[in-house]
């Protein structure tokens, strides 16, 4: 199959390349000159995409483009005196069926595009005056084309599909990692492959000088409209300052010294202020808080003033008094009572002392607040007077940037407009022609040997690829290992193929036919019944015995197996019999005088005939047609019979119905000695054969053998293990 499919596809690649027109490819070359060359960016070592790939890249972009190719066809057109180049060849099959399915997947995920349902209005042309309902309305500026967008479209119109042509002929790549870029032109024509191969490096260098001129004319032009634009800047900056400077006069850096030093002053005052408050303040509570606890008498002890000492000199004398007069008068005496009047008039002078001190220390509180509120008010004032000031001066300053930048910016446009002037008088051409195309002998495409090549290989790797796919999903055995890995059960034979119409003349043969001389067709059919035969008889100890020939489900020729197997023992000069449980027999030997020896047998079902072959093969078949197979009798009936054919024939043998889709072959498999399932090589799934086998267990089905039939030995080979071709010709060779 891998044969078919890699020779199949040979041939029709070698079919479509008849199809193919052969084409001529002619190559130049161009250099790409760049003061950058000689450097290496930090960028290129970050990113690791090297310079001159970025550069050439661009420059492939450029060539690439519509507007290039439209004046390459205009070059070409001016050369030759007219534009001719080579009608497009429709692709091959392949490529045209692929295209087609693209659409056809495009149509499907892609929405169709809507169609507009209203023609395009024309746009009235806008009013020169404009009233006042309207004012408010947004006007979009229409776009007007220039002179060079004209002249594209024009271009665009005439030359647009040539140069979609010439695009198409044409590849451009760069050649290694250098600066050197590839133009290779294909055509059918050699001839015209180098005229155009060369035309687009000539023209290149040319296009890319204009395309750079008129990007420095650009340039420049937009440098000294910038230019124009930053000297107007510079100058109402300027004029900004000046302005400023003379609304404040007095805002200067002496003045501002000045009153830094105020307001330093006013602060070291007001901190002085606060600190005398406070000192008024603790001491007045300090008196408060005495007087409230101990009284005035206490707390003139902390106070100080001349009738204060004045006052607490007498107090001592007369309480020194007064010890003496209790010592001499008593406590209770006139002296003392005098003394103590005394001294309770002292007391009161002092408390009227003391209130009057404490008056004065909440006056001085009250003055030491005085003094601090108008301080910091006077703080106030001066420092609102240095804000005002500081905003002045910061937007001086921020006229003075803004002035001392538009002074830079003039400066650098300025100088970038010189020197864009200048470059646009000493320009160069960056990119030179380095090789010219020549007119090629040989046609480069279609590479015959090579596509041939390609698609035989691809082709064996399909053709691989499908019957390894097909091996994998295929659950049918080929080898009598796998059959016995499936079944569990030994596998004593195969039989080789035997087309169905010699399947009718091999039964004929074996009921009438000279056993002398077996026509070659027949032999191999027969030999594998003797071997069939002969594991058996080795395998199996008791003389006499029962055997089922049966299969799993109809087609598996097990009725073949049967009777090449019972002829085989009816050849050795065994006492044989071949019952028919399927009907296969009546229509060969029905009618036929095969043997004036006849045995008949009644039955409640019908009448039974034992029919005596040439081969000594006794068949057992109904005398009618009426019931067509033993299948259909009872247990009983069939018991009778085997009891009845058991005393006269050494071997019995049952054609029985298939396991799995009749239930009258269970009926057999109960009275067998030995069970042989006959399984269809490459034909019968596995998982067939395993439920078989299952339902074979559920009834305790004794000495359960497998055989192969209709066995392809050619392609059985290949399945098997290395050497099996040689011992089967060895066996063959036997044979």
């Amino acid at each position: 199959m891998i044969g078919v499919i890699s020779g199949l596809v040979v041939l029709a690649t070698a079919a479509m390349l008849t199809t193919i027109q052969p084409r001529y490819s002619a190559t130049s070359e161009l250099t790409l000159i760049d003061q950058r060359q000689q450097s290496i960016p930090i960028a290129d070592l970050l990113s690791g995409v090297p310079l001159s790939r970025q550069l050439v890249q661009q420059e492939i972009t450029t060539m690439q483009s519509k507007a290039f190719m439209i004046d390459v066809a205009k070059r070409l057109e001016a050369e030759n005196g007219s534009l001719e180049l080579e009608t497009p060849q429709a692709p091959i099959l392949p490529v045209r069926l692929l295209r087609s399915a693209k659409r056809v997947v495009s149509g499907f995920i892609s929405p169709a595009p809507m169609k507009p349902s209203l023609p395009a209005q024309p746009v009235a042309a806008a009013p020169d005056v404009i009233d006042d309902a309207n004012a408010d309305l947004v006007l979009t500026p229409r776009f007007v084309p220039d002179d060079a967008f004209l002249i594209l479209a024009a271009d665009q119109e005439k030359y647009g599909a040539t140069a979609d042509q010439l695009s198409g002929m044409l590849n451009i790549s760069q050649l290694g990692n250098g600066y050197v870029i590839r133009v290779s032109a294909l055509s059918i024509n050699p001839v015209l492959a180098a005229q155009i191969a060369n035309t687009v490096s000539s023209e290149y260098a040319r296009f890319s000088l204009n395309i750079r001129g008129e990007s420095i004319e650009e340039q420049v032009q937009l440098l000294s409209a910038r230019v124009d634009e930053m000297g107007q800047n510079l100058e109402e900056a300027e004029t900004a300052v000046v302005a400023f400077q003379e609304q404040v006069m007095g805002v200067n850096d002496t003045s501002a010294e000045r009153l830094d030093r105020e307001i330093a002053s006013l602060a070291n005052s007001l901190i002085d202020a606060r600190a005398d408050v406070l000192r008024a303040e603790a001491s007045s509570d300090k008196v408060v808080e005495i007087i409230a606890s101990e009284g005035p008498i206490a707390a003139a002890n902390v106070l100080s003033s001349p009738i204060l000492s004045n006052v607490r000199a007498e107090l001592s004398g007369h309480r020194i008094e007064r010890s003496r007069a209790v010592e001499r008068f008593g406590p209770q005496s006139s002296q003392v009572s005098g003394i103590d009047a005394v001294i309770n008039r002292i007391y009161e002078e002092i408390e009227v002392e003391t209130a009057r001190l404490l008056a004065e220390h909440e006056t001085k509180v009250d003055i030491a607040k005085s003094i601090e509120n108008s301080i910091a008010s006077e703080l106030e004032r001066s420092e609102n007077t240095v804000l005002s000031r500081s905003r002045n001066m910061v937007e001086l300053a921020k006229l003075k940037r803004i002035a001392d930048a538009n002074r830079i910016a003039y400066e650098e446009f300025l100088s970038i407009a010189t020197e864009s002037a200048q470059y646009r008088a000493l320009q160069q051409p960056t990119i030179r022609p380095l090789s010219f195309a020549e007119i090629p002998s040989t046609p480069s495409s279609p590479r015959t040997l090579m596509t041939l090549a390609i698609a035989g290989l691809s082709s064996l790797v399909a053709g691989l690829g499908i019957a390894i796919l097909i091996e994998t999903m295929n659950d049918k055995f080929k080898t009598t290992r796998q059959l016995r890995d499936i079944s569990r059960r030994p596998v004593i034979g195969s039989f080789s193929e035997v087309k169905k119409g010699r399947i009718a003349q091999l039964r004929e043969f074996i009921a009438y036919g000279d056993r002398k001389h077996v026509p070659q067709k027949f032999q191999t059919a027969i030999q594998e019944g003797h071997g069939v035969a002969s594991f058996i008889q080795h395998a199996m100890n008791s003389g006499k015995q029962t055997v089922v020939v049966s299969s799993a489900i109809a087609g598996e020729d097990a009725s073949l197996v049967a009777m090449l197997y019972a002829n085989a023992l009816a050849d050795r000069n065994q006492k044989v019999i071949l019952m028919d449980a399927c009907g296969n027999w009546n229509q060969t030997v029905n009618g036929q005088q095969v043997s004036e020896d006849k045995t008949e047998a009644n039955t409640e079902s019908g009448n039974l005939q034992i029919v005596t072959t040439s081969a000594t093969l006794h068949v057992l078949k109904f005398l009618n047609d009426e019931t067509p197979a033993l299948s259909y009798l009872s247990d009983k009936q069939i018991y009778d019979i085997l009891e009845t054919v058991s005393g006269v024939y050494d071997y019995i043998v049952i054609d029985a119905p298939p396991i799995l889709s009749s239930a009258g072959a269970l009926r057999f498999v109960k009275a067998a000695d030995t069970l042989v399932i006959a399984s269809r090589w490459n034909a019968t799934p596995r998982q067939t054969v395993e439920t078989c086998i299952e339902k074979l267990k559920d009834v305790a089905a004794l000495n359960v053998l497998m055989v192969m039939t209709q066995v392809k030995r050619r392609i059985e080979r290949k399945y098997e293990y290395v050497g099996y071709s040689k011992t089967m010709k060895h066996d063959e060779a036997l044979l």
